[in-house]
């Protein structure tokens, strides 16, 4: 069996499941809700080992590596299912580098979906922090944080340590959760950890979920284009709505190409975080893009809970913000394709 179908059968299981489990009306009653995370769609996908799937064997997961995970995110997005995994999958990668102890303590809990994780980046010295974190990724879910410290270390601290505080913060996009996290000589952890890996993971994890989720709004608007009838014939007929919906397919497929070639580049080629960087730009723009025309495509019905398009919306405005944001990842790609060239 080859990799590209071992992927193709991963995609279609990931499918089924959040198709069955995390349909457009499951997240439409979460999003109504209070819950940082759609706790009975974790539960269920606990067994499956989404969380550990870049996990080392020797460390309770399935030692698969980034075109995995690029599956993974893709398809999260594409719901987009209110699980905390993205963060989780980042603060997983982290901790392979840790020692035994560490990796003992938090990896195989991961992997089993016992627990999620939080990255939070820093740049604290010292064994015990005092300082404030804001907007953790999917933090209200978390029971552990990666925190970034100086020097290139990292440190892991546990929700339930002394000195962590927790504090809810309000998020656009209801599918998943921000939180700041308070820290009071809180005690850490210390090892050192490979930042730029990291960089490019959370880099490809964000442009993953943005082409997965505009190609899923896209679909739907273009769906709705080919069934509202106006002036006795499907609106998809006008030519107005046709080049629109044209222009979105081709930055769509400009966007969906950058992440390809980002993701199949080896982690030890020169050029690999800055692809991811550029991909991250353009998947995370074409999709905010996508996602703000599909409300007018629908008659403005995004703007209202009943529509499905303003859950991509949101999510699609936290995407561009996430990890230093759209700007800053096209000014460290230049720099970084500068020292290349």
């Amino acid at each position: 069996m080859n990799d590209a179908l071992d992927l193709a059968e991963l995609r279609a299981s990931i499918r089924a499941v959040l198709d069955r489990e995390a349909d457009a009306e499951h997240v439409r009653r979460h999003v109504a809700g209070d819950a940082a995370h759609d706790e009975a769609l974790a539960r269920s996908v606990a067994p499956l080992g989404w969380a550990g799937l870049a996990i080392a064997e020797d460390d309770g997961g399935l030692g698969l590596g980034i075109p995995a995970l690029a599956v993974l995110h893709e398809e999260l997005g594409r719901g987009p299912a209110p699980l905390p995994l993205l963060s989780t999958l980042l603060a997983a990668d982290a901790l392979g580098d840790a020692p035994a102890e560490i990796r003992s303590a938090w990896l195989p809990r991961i992997a089993a979906g016992e627990a999620f994780a939080a990255f939070a980046p820093g740049s604290f010295a010292g064994e015990r922090i005092d300082g404030r974190i804001e907007h953790v990724l999917d933090g209200q879910s978390a029971a552990c944080f990666v925190i970034g410290l100086a020097g290139g270390w990292a440190g892991v601290v546990a929700r339930d340590a002394p000195g962590v505080t927790v504090e809810a913060t309000p998020c656009v996009d209801r599918t998943r959760s921000l939180a700041a996290l308070v820290l009071r000589q809180a005690p850490v952890a210390r090892f050192k950890a490979d930042f730029a890996r990291l960089e490019r993971h959370a880099a490809l994890g964000l442009a993953c979920d943005s082409v997965g989720g505009a190609e899923a709004v896209l679909g739907k608007t273009v769906a709705f284009l080919n069934t509202r009838i106006q002036f006795g014939q499907p609106i998809g007929k006008f030519q107005a709505l046709k080049h629109r919906a044209a222009e979105h397919k081709l930055r769509l497929e400009e966007a969906q190409a950058l992440v390809a070639h980002a993701v199949a580049l080896d982690s030890h080629n020169p050029a690999a975080l800055a692809a991811a960087l550029l991909a991250q730009a353009t998947a995370t723009s074409a999709y905010l893009a996508i996602a703000d025309d599909s409300v007018q495509l629908h008659g403005g019905m995004g703007f209202t809970w009943e529509q499905e398009c303003h859950h991509y919306l949101k999510r699609a405005w936290l995407n561009r913000s996430l990890f230093g944001g759209e700007t800053q990842a096209l000014d460290r790609a230049a720099r970084l394709l500068t020292e290349v060239a």
